[in-house]
């Protein structure tokens, strides 16, 4: 998982969060922020050995954000991290993330554009492949009567290319939705999204297993609520939840069985997420997660141990918790610590793993 923002650029997004809903974001000046750290992992995948690792994590973030014209406002991200496991597999990963931001208000209205890149040369430690993932999103904004909820529609997509994989996938969606500011301690909105997948190297399957030319094609759907807000000057929190349904022409062949299975892909799923983070001393601050989410498959079976059809749906339940604390004695240098676990259940063999990191390290920001 990636490295926390201490307090520094915490204290420079709360100022961003509480002047949101306000046209002219604010600037501020770039912030630099460096860090290394031990680290160990421990993994365990459904009928293979447990996997852990134990080595060093560097880490680089830059955030800065300007404003200029009538209230125009460009914000930059960028972070990076490169693993080296010692023990274990004696491997490197690593992770890099841009988002760039652009703010142009009118009168009531605005549009926001959002553009981001993430991207893996090496995988990621926590198994995620090389991969190379640009998103885009367009959002046109409008807010009725000053301080009234925010209307907005948006534009999104992504590309994900793997180059070692063949789960290359490319996405085109639009949203509807509101946000809400009754005042500085409280903001909550509505999103309905819905759009169009396409896997250019996931063919579908004819009754002898044989690949055809026709390639998945999926539509996801999904509802989202969000609330967050402010307790006092020093604890802050933000609840999520969703649910929505995914329709696919996937098929998978079963070779154990030689049955084709149709709408494999098709499903049902419910989750949340939550975060707390509390500051109970200027040189001191906890922030915890946690996450939760079930997928409900339609006309997906669960395989036995042996590879046949179970009788049963497959069911996939998955739920985590992320603790970090850091420590300043000067808002410059910071000891930081990280515990975070993942657990994945299934009512298939195949499909159960969990994961467990912790990290503790010192980050310097300039």
């Amino acid at each position: 998982m990636n490295t926390r923002t201490p307090a520094p650029l915490l204290f420079a997004l709360a100022l961003a969060w509480l002047t949101a809903a306000i046209p002219n974001a604010p600037a501020y000046p770039p912030a630099l922020v460096l860090g290394l750290y031990g680290q160990g992992l421990y993994a365990a995948e459904a009928r293979a050995d447990p996997d852990s690792e134990a080595g060093l994590r560097a880490s680089g973030l830059f955030s800065w954000r300007t404003a200029f014209g009538n209230g125009a406002s460009l914000a930059l991200h960028a972070s990076s991290v490169l693993d080296s496991s010692v023990i274990g597999s004696n491997r490197f990963y690593d992770a890099e993330n841009l988002v760039l931001q652009l703010l142009v208000p009118r009168d009531s209205n605005s549009i926001l554009f959002d553009g981001g890149l993430s991207t893996s040369a090496l995988g990621t430690l926590t198994g995620d492949q090389a991969h190379l993932r640009p998103d885009w999103s367009l959002s046109l904004r409008h807010r009725v009567e000053g301080e009234s909820p925010l209307l907005f529609l948006a534009f999104r997509g992504y590309y994900l290319y793997q180059p070692d994989g063949d789960d290359d996938a490319l996405y085109q969606g639009a949203a509807l939705g509101f946000e809400a500011s009754p005042g500085i301690r409280l903001r909550y909105g509505l999103t309905l999204e819905g759009g169009w997948e396409g896997w250019p190297e996931s063919p579908l399957f004819g009754p002898s297993g044989s690949p055809l030319e026709e390639r998945r094609r999926d539509f996801p759907f999904r509802l989202a609520a969000s609330a967050e807000g402010l307790l006092g000057y020093f604890f802050d929190w933000k609840l999520e939840a969703e649910g929505g349904l995914r329709l696919s022409n996937a098929n998978r062949f079963l070779e154990t069985t030689a049955l084709l299975e149709e709408g494999s892909e098709r499903l049902l799923f419910v989750g949340g997420s939550g975060r707390w983070g509390w500051s109970p001393h200027r040189h001191v601050a906890l922030d915890m997660e946690i996450f939760a989410r079930q997928d409900l498959y339609l006309e997906r079976d669960a395989l036995t141990e042996t590879g046949a059809l179970s009788g049963q749906p497959l069911r996939v339940f998955s739920a985590g918790a992320e603790l970090h604390g850091d420590w300043t004695p000067d808002d410059r240098l910071f000891l930081v610590g990280d515990i975070s676990a993942a657990r994945r259940f299934a009512n298939e063999e195949g499909e159960n793993r969990w994961t467990f990191i912790a990290r503790a390290g010192v980050e310097y920001s300039f």
